[in-house]
């Protein structure tokens, strides 16, 4: 206890000391008589700031030649020292920036006060200095701070080169958007000498600036390297700006600026081979990553936001999932007004789904270098690849996770999906589900982060959104239509077989098998057929069966219902779930087995019953409500936005990802190499070499090869 005691009194007499060190904010100047009045008037605003912090400003002239530089900090000096303590040193001649530097330094070091060295061409923004102070106590081992800027390297915010010159209240109100998602600061490898907070500590360990470096350029890396090798780090304070016009004093310099840094650069090198390598492990860090994502985070001058479509798995043909997309996307255009909508979609695509007849849609391809809000995939994805690219250009991903069938079924579960949609429910912003059915089977599979934003938006059960349910009930058909793909849980084979044999008078017309040679069968692959050819289909259809063993919704029932056709379902728990929110329910009679489907069907084809409505006419839920729901779940995932808990983390596990996905590439292309090589050195190939080189000469002679 007496220990904890003696801490605690310790850290108290710690922080009083914190709270009493002085500030000396020293600015030199050389040439450049136009700074002067920016910067000493952003001061003065902050007369009541500076005084809290007990600060003083020492202004040095070295340029003793420049009378309109004399004059203009002379006014300022006397103007300012009525409200905060200002002092004015003159070089008798021009000694350069480090030794003017230094000199200050001395005074400060020898009154133990701490120092903010600000370059002459800065304006100081309200509760900059003290964030920086702040932060620079943040840690014991914190010698250095710098805070944000509009133009000045690493500590740039935004990074993207667009926003460096902008005027400094843009530049302030743009900080002020993005600061709000960061940490109240974070280490860096260096800190940057525009504005430079540098403890007491530090220089009166480690010294002053190193005259070697002149003219300046490196002068302040050297100083934080020299420190770093007994621990101390630099930060930024990300809630400080200060506005940096940048080259201003150098750019007057009689001596070349790409000489001294071309110089400089080099010896700082030669004494400290880490700082390069560290500045680069920075610059490819996953927080520098999601600083340069957050771009995507400022809304335009109305307000709105750029949201991404990620349909670059969408493919010129028809299935539920493409569909679905974009009656969502059709729908998003006139109503999500907050959002600017982009797509990311092939050419060839966009022409077949008609997207390009969409208005107010910007297309992006797949390499787009542009940076979004959000992107939204409507479709789980199934490759690396699909995750890295969301990741890479949207500070925010959402997901819609339609069924874990592939997950389940394991002759599909070929892809490493325990990574891929683990990494969906661990590191996405949020996940859609289309069914309250497959949000239970996603948690029954995956650990789900605290926190991920989840939604259930049921597709359309309203037939009028469907083709055929805005028409004339169409006639009673001919044949029975049974519809599915290729997948064995869609059940096609054994249903086609079993309804074959059982009716083998009646005529079966099925989406989803290959060529059939029996005689009242007629079958189509699934996904190649046009929505006119599908409409045909279902107009024709006496009933539809709809035999899958495993759904996520099962768009081709509402769609079989919207035709005024029963369907017969397998009963499934999505099924039931569907049945129970439909209007014309009676039409969808379920069925647990396939026998138990013949033995329904001997006792009669099913009828249409109407019970006094048409398909659609009491308006259950339709595609306005589906997307209504899935823009209320991106409003709230861009409202909560986190930089340090989602942002950064989701960075950090793609590039594991990224690296155990190429480790695996890179072993399967090892072993096919060393098959190839075990093929060539066997018998049998040995044995058919003579063959193999007449028939290449063979094929070279009939002009093949």
């Amino acid at each position: 206890m007496s220990a904890l005691l003696g801490r605690d009194l310790l850290n108290l007499m710690s922080a009083e000391r914190v709270e009493t060190r002085p500030i000396d904010i020293i600015v030199p100047f050389y040439k450049n008589a136009q700074l002067v009045a920016p910067l000493f008037q952003s001061l003065a605003q902050l007369q009541d700031e500076l005084a809290g912090l007990c600060c003083s400003i020492i202004a040095i002239n070295d340029s003793p030649d420049d009378r309109e530089l004399e004059r203009c900090l002379r006014g300022a000096r006397d103007a300012l020292s009525s409200i905060v303590p200002c002092e004015l040193k003159e070089n008798e001649q021009n000694i350069g920036f480090v030794q003017s530097v230094n000199n200050a330094l001395s005074k400060s070091l020898a009154q133990r006060h701490d120092v903010l060295l600000l370059n002459s061409d800065t304006i100081v923004f309200p509760g900059a200095v003290t964030e920086i102070r702040k932060t620079a106590y943040r840690d014991p081992m914190i010698g250095f701070v710098s805070p944000r800027s509009n133009n000045a390297t690493i500590c740039s915010l935004p990074h993207q080169e667009e926003f460096r010159a902008l005027e400094p209240a843009e530049s302030h109100a743009i900080f002020l958007e993005l600061s709000r998602y960061l940490p109240d600061f974070h280490f860096v490898p260096t800190a940057v000498g525009f504005c430079l907070f540098i403890k007491f500590e530090i220089l009166d360990e480690f010294g002053l600036f190193d005259g070697v470096y002149g003219q300046g350029y490196n002068e302040e890396n050297d100083l934080i390297m020299r420190a770093n090798r007994c621990g101390y780090r630099a930060a930024l304070a990300n809630h400080a700006f200060v506005y940096h016009i940048g080259e201003s004093s150098f750019s007057v310099s009689e001596s070349p600026k790409q000489v001294r840094e071309e110089t400089n650069a080099a010896l700082l090198s030669t004494r400290y081979p880490e700082y390069i390598s560290n500045i680069g492990k920075y610059l490819e860090s996953a927080h520098y990553q999601a600083e340069c994502l957050l771009t995507g985070l400022l809304p335009d001058r109305d307000g709105r936001l750029d949201l991404l479509f990620d349909f670059s798995s969408v493919g010129p043909y028809y299935n539920g999932t493409f569909e679905a997309s974009k009656e969502i996307l059709s729908r998003a255009v006139n109503t999500w007004g907050d959002f600017n909508i982009h797509v990311m979609v092939s050419e060839e695509a966009k022409r077949f789904h008609g997207l390009d007849r969409l208005e107010r849609v910007f297309f992006v391809p797949a390499d787009t270098g542009r940076k979004f809000a959000l992107a939204f995939r409507f479709g789980q994805p199934f490759e690396h690849e699909q995750l890295l690219r969301m990741s890479r250009i949207a500070a925010l991903n959402v997901y819609g996770m339609l069924d874990p069938i592939a997950f389940d079924c394991l002759y599909l579960n070929g892809v490493d999906l325990d990574a891929i949609w683990g990494t969906v429910f661990n590191h996405a912003d949020g996940v859609i589900y289309i069914s309250d059915f497959v949000r239970e089977q996603f948690h029954r599979r995956f650990r789900v982060r605290p926190g991920l934003h989840e939604k259930v938006a049921y597709l359309s059960l309203d037939c009028a959104d469907y083709p055929g349910g805005n028409q004339p009930q169409s006639a009673p058909g001919s044949y029975i239509l049974i519809i599915g793909n290729a997948f064995a849980h869609k059940r096609v084979p054994a249903t086609v077989d079993a309804l074959s044999h059982a009716f083998p008078r009646e005529k079966i017309v099925v989406i989803g098998l290959r060529d059939d040679s029996r005689q009242n069968v007629i079958s189509y692959q699934s996904g190649d057929l046009s929505k006119d050819r599908m409409e045909q289909l279902m107009r024709g259809a006496s009933f539809v069966v709809f035999p899958s063993t495993y759904e996520g919704f099962g768009i081709p029932v509402v769609e079989s219902l919207a035709y005024g056709k029963p369907v017969l379902a397998r009963s499934i728990p999505v099924m039931h779930d569907i049945r129970g929110k439909l209007d014309s329910r009676e039409n969808l009679i379920l069925y647990s087995s396939t026998r138990e489907l013949i033995e329904r069907l001997k006792q009669g084809f099913p009828k249409w019953h109407t019970n006094g409505a048409r398909p659609g006419e009491h308006r259950a839920s339709g595609w306005d409500v589906t997307t209504q729901q899935v823009g209320n779940l991106l409003r709230e995932v861009v409202h909560a936005a986190s930089f340090q808990d989602v942002l950064v983390p989701r960075l950090l596990h793609m590039r594991l990802l990224e690296r155990q996905h190429s480790e695996q590439i890179s072993a399967i292309l090892r072993q096919r190499e060393a098959w190839i090589q075990e093929i060539y050195r066997s018998w049998s190939w040995r044995l058919t070499a003579p063959i193999r080189q007449i028939g290449g000469a063979f094929l070279r002679m009939r002009g093949k090869q």
